[in-house]
């Protein structure tokens, strides 16, 4: 009897660690993948710089390893509706010392909270997707 009263609670509290620690994770994915594209932008190469390769090293990175449950697309170039979406600030190539930054976002829908159910309407309702951000900055070199 007692069981059966607390295994609901019990499911709910096991979804929502396992919601949080996906939520971490992928924090954790798109941070270290803004700093490697910025990174790979302010180091002096013998190639051209090249915003589109910059994002496209945030896009490598985090494509293949954040976790998400949505029914999206997802593409090599990072533009399918389940990708992160990564922005290279300046577009052009930066004078020695500028700042070059990439911006990541995330949109996560909760393994357990956004798919089976929804309190609430709107963005901020208990269910909606959150939406992750990671900012790198760094001087070109």
């Amino acid at each position: 009897m007692e069981f059966a009263l607390l295994m609901p609670f019990m499911i709910l509290i096991i979804f929502t660690v396992l919601d949080f620690g996906i939520l971490a994770y992928n924090k954790a994915i798109i941070t270290n993948a803004s700093r490697e594209a910025v990174r790979r932008g302010v180091i002096l190469t013998a190639t051209a710089w090249n915003a589109e390769t910059i994002r496209q090293v945030a896009c490598n990175y985090a494509r293949g390893a954040v976790i998400t449950v949505s029914n999206g697309t997802r593409t090599a170039t990072c533009t399918g509706t389940a990708d992160p979406v990564v922005t290279v600030t300046p577009v052009a190539a930066p004078a020695f010392n500028d700042p070059v930054t990439v911006n990541i976002s995330f949109s996560v829908s909760g393994f357990s909270l956004g798919t089976w159910w929804n309190l609430g309407t709107g963005a901020n309702a208990v269910g909606s997707p959150i939406t992750l951000t990671a900012s790198t900055q760094m001087r070109h070199e």
